[in-house]
């Protein structure tokens, strides 16, 4: 915030104001998943994670709306060089400067909801394909404790930063920045992980006569994630440098150069509301099927096949709730635990 230029900000209150938030959720059902007993499976863990991601949205918008008419407000300064340059914080205007503090804890807790949403995608889907007859529910498994111990790390971590690093206005930012980008970094690389076990997953859930919905809707997660990480890594790397050259002693050549300051925050402001928006789609998955209203013919395949899901079979693990397949808190589909625990099997 303390060197980038107003127009870079105006890009990131521009991004974050789209309506697309709200009519996705209209057209997926009219806003029915942001009740608390919405869905087969209601309970909390459900429900923080539905809105730790839609709070964190109009937050976002707070900060870089604020941000922009601050930063408007101010305006530039010509250096004795020649150089014109936005305004330094420690020259704003006293009603102005005192919006910083708290715009930055704003961001920070905005940061510390996004890290709580990814820790958890994360952890289910290393749950998902770490399946086993002997795999332990949801809220006994490891993974689920690491969602947990990282989501508490990041709801006291970073909040906690912008607290700590507040008397010096123009660094508190910075600081935000490397922890948050730190930590958003370090869980897109786990992420690649998840990415490059998932097509032999969806080879063999095909191979195993899985409903085609349920292909479809596996092979459309694992693209959009694909294109999720890119931008994440668009979001959080740009960030990462001009917080390390903020917060590192010497001449800061980055946050010093205007063209380069706006375009590693353009760059990442992008990367950010791109993958906040391909996280929408996965959380709240859309079908155009079912809202066209077609309805296909029952199946010509006698009902005692082994290739038919039978929803109450006891081979089924989870309930259908939300964007994953077997996730405790998302509505998607089911996998029978026989698919996963032969991948596994065949795969370890």
């Amino acid at each position: 915030m303390s060197t980038a230029s107003p127009s870079a900000f105006l890009l990131w209150a521009v991004l974050s104001v789209m309506v697309f938030l709200v009519y996705h959720i209209w057209c997926y059902d009219k806003f029915k998943c942001l009740h608390w007993s919405s869905g087969r499976q209601p309970g909390a863990f459900k429900r923080i994670m539905t809105y730790s991601y839609l709070f964190s949205v109009p937050l976002l918008a707070v900060f870089s709306v604020a941000t922009t008419v601050i930063k408007f407000q101010e305006g530039f300064i010509v250096m004795s060089n020649g150089q014109i340059v936005p305004k330094p914080l420690r020259l704003y205007s006293s009603h102005n400067r005192a919006w910083i503090i708290p715009l930055d804890l704003v961001f920070s807790a905005v940061w510390a909801l996004e890290l709580v949403t990814h820790l958890e995608e994360l952890a289910f889907w290393l749950y998902l394909l770490h399946q086993n007859p002997q795999k332990e529910e949801w809220f006994s498994s490891w993974e689920y404790r690491l969602w947990y111990l990282g989501s508490v790390v990041s709801v006291i971590g970073l909040p906690l930063t912008a607290i700590v690093t507040r008397k010096n206005i123009e660094t508190c930012d910075a600081y935000i920045f490397l922890v948050g980008a730190s930590g958003s970094t370090f869980t897109t690389i786990c992420f690649l992980y998840v990415i490059w076990r998932f097509p032999a997953f969806i080879a063999h859930v095909k191979a195993e006569g899985a409903e085609p919905t349920v292909v479809v809707r596996l092979a459309t997660f694992y693209q959009l994630n694909l294109a999720r990480i890119v931008f994440r890594f668009l979001f959080t790397i740009p960030l990462m440098v001009l917080a390390a050259d903020g917060v590192m002693a010497g001449p800061h050549t980055i946050n010093r150069n205007v063209f380069w300051t706006d375009f590693l925050h353009m760059v990442g402001g992008i990367g950010c509301f791109v993958s906040s928006t391909i996280t929408l789609l996965i959380f709240f998955p859309r079908s155009i099927v079912n809202e066209s209203g077609y309805r296909p013919k029952p199946p010509t395949v006698p009902a005692s096949s082994p290739k038919m899901m039978n929803p109450d079979s006891p081979n089924f693990n989870a309930d259908y709730a939300g964007g994953y397949p077997n996730s405790p808190s998302y509505p998607g589909y089911k996998l029978p635990l026989s698919i996963s625990a032969g991948w596994r099997k065949e795969h370890e």
